[in-house]
């Protein structure tokens, strides 16, 4: 019993710290916009993310394929460690590229708007 009562200590203590670590980023990123529209104008700002559209862009293919190139690793140590049976490790391992096409799915539509794009030329409009 103590060691389940010290695994579930342990789970909230990083549920807390990585929703303390969540709220930290979220009130950086608020501060430095609002220090940048404070300072700069709006098409400035525009101008700026438009920029800057690429990189990110490049940060969440890096990202997806990171969880493409880990999974097999995460589900193996999950899998040593005790913390799920062969036949989880076996299910995780085959959910691997469905869950890395729906990740690359979610980046076309909302990252890319393709939705939009596609819309725009059905209606005869420029992309």
């Amino acid at each position: 019993m103590a060691v389940f009562h010290s695994g579930l200590v342990l789970r909230r203590r990083w549920l807390f710290l990585l929703t303390l670590l969540a709220f930290a980023l979220t009130l950086g990123m608020g501060g430095i916009l609002w220090y940048s529209v404070k300072t700069s104008s709006v098409s400035e700002i525009q101008a700026q993310v438009d920029s800057l559209k690429p990189v990110f862009t490049g940060i969440r293919l890096f990202l997806i394929a990171l969880v493409a190139m880990a999974w097999p690793f995460v589900t193996n140590s999950l899998h040593r460690w005790g913390r799920i049976d062969k036949a989880q490790a076996t299910m995780m391992l085959a959910l691997r590229w469905r869950i890395v096409t729906w990740l690359v799915v979610i980046e076309l539509v909302l990252g890319q708007n393709l939705l939009g794009q596609v819309l725009a030329l059905l209606q005869g409009g420029r992309v």
